[in-house]
């Protein structure tokens, strides 16, 4: 197996890890909204999604593209 690729499945490995911690980290920081059933499921997903796109924009590679609004 080529480094890269030894590589490109360790950072797989990482991301999901990640996105589990993300999932239950969101659920527990929205648990006090006044959500439930499908509401709370549109809440959590925009969360984790807004999250995610913050972290991405803190990328150098982000920034420089001047993608959205993220200061």
């Amino acid at each position: 197996m080529s480094k890269i690729k030894e590589l490109d499945l360790i950072a797989q490995g990482v991301a999901d890890h990640m996105k589990e911690l993300l999932y239950d980290t969101v659920e527990w920081q929205i648990a006090d909204q006044p959500f439930d059933g499908d509401d709370f499921n549109e809440v959590h997903s925009y969360v984790m999604d807004l999250a995610i796109e913050k972290m991405a924009m803190e990328l150098p590679e982000f920034r420089r593209l001047n993608i959205g609004d993220y200061k």
